[in-house]
């Protein structure tokens, strides 16, 4: 599904999305569609957001399969475009995922990525699962547990860099910006990020939102701080 501003301030610039939802829910026309608009509007971007095909019933590696499918054949269609890759949630993990491949194929990689809350381990056994259990109001140990069930056959190790990106190679990967809330369960999965792609060169900044809950940026015009994240992404790219 498209999204486009009615000013486009930078028709040069496309993002192509990935959106959250465990990799078991969601889709551009539903959970995603006003903060996706927004997104459209503030960044003056028009975006492209790929629906993939959701578990238990296409478990992995399906949702990587169709992001790359989408991702190649929207670079064929814009080869002169400097297309930003992002993703919130499952989809920020996936976006991870699928830049990975891309390297490892030698394919062409996004100019920049911008992720939201990224689930990167899908394991769920870092500390902040703990610490901010009671709060953040969106997302609860067990809803990931469930998801990553899910989504992972029993045939495949959830640690591999693919599934869980955070025990990959960040090496070679874009200019990337991380937006993620103080009382996120997932913060750690975003910090871990940051600390592993810094150390091997990566340009990426994890900018950590006082007070916010899990995927906060969709929650516009009734969360501030929702607009304000998008602001950022404006003058970031």
């Amino acid at each position: 599904m498209t999204f486009s501003p009615k000013k486009n301030v930078h028709p040069d610039t496309i993002f192509v999305f990935l959106h959250g939802g465990g990799y078991c829910i969601g889709s551009s026309n539903t959970t995603h569609r006003i903060g996706l608009a927004n997104l459209s509007k503030i960044t003056s971007c028009t975006i492209h957001s790929v629906d993939y095909r959701l578990a238990p019933k296409h478990p992995y590696p399906t949702a990587l399969d169709d992001a790359a499918k989408a991702w190649k054949a929207i670079v064929t269609e814009n080869p002169d475009h400097q297309i930003i890759l992002s993703g919130d949630s499952a989809g920020g993990g996936l976006s991870l995922a699928l830049m990975m491949r891309l390297r490892d194929e030698d394919y062409r990689l996004p100019d920049a990525a911008v992720l939201f809350s990224p689930w990167t381990d899908l394991t769920c056994s870092s500390q902040t699962y703990e610490t901010n259990a009671s709060k953040d109001s969106m997302v609860h140990h067990t809803i990931t547990n469930d998801c990553s069930n899910h989504y992972v056959p029993d045939t495949f190790d959830k640690r591999s860099p693919l599934i869980s990106p955070v025990f990959g190679d960040f090496t070679g990967l874009p200019r990337t910006l991380i937006l993620v809330g103080d009382h996120e369960v997932l913060l750690d999965d975003s910090r871990m990020v940051g600390e592993k792609a810094s150390a091997v060169g990566v340009d990426i900044e994890v900018d950590i939102w006082p007070g916010m809950f899990h995927d906060w940026w969709l929650f516009a015009p009734f969360v501030p701080e929702a607009k304000q994240c998008l602001r950022k992404v404006a003058d970031w790219i």
